[in-house]
């Protein structure tokens, strides 16, 4: 009954989405969570894994920054904090 998603037990290809990454359902035109258009795709398939692989080592990279960042706020906010706490332990002597 359901022969494209999968229920009839008939295998679904996959292939993974040159926005974000994900896998998604062969038949999709549509990424279900990024959007990305599967419609006007014109490149060869190893064309494609090239560009995927490309963007997915960015995104990782982006990803790695973003979280380094993070990590560096973090550190200076707690090191503002260790500096009033001394400076509090200090006074109170």
């Amino acid at each position: 009954m359901y022969s494209n998603s999968g229920f009839s037990g008939g295998s679904v290809g996959v292939s993974v989405c040159q926005g974000c990454g994900r896998t998604i359902q062969k038949d999709y035109l549509y990424c279900p969570w990024c959007g990305y258009s599967k419609v006007s795709e014109n490149k060869t398939s190893e064309d494609s894994l090239d560009a995927m692989f490309t963007k997915f080592a960015q995104l990782k990279k982006d990803s790695r920054r973003k979280q380094l960042s993070a990590m560096e706020q973090k550190l200076d906010d707690m090191d503002k904090e260790l500096s009033v706490l001394v400076l509090s332990a200090e006074m109170h002597k």
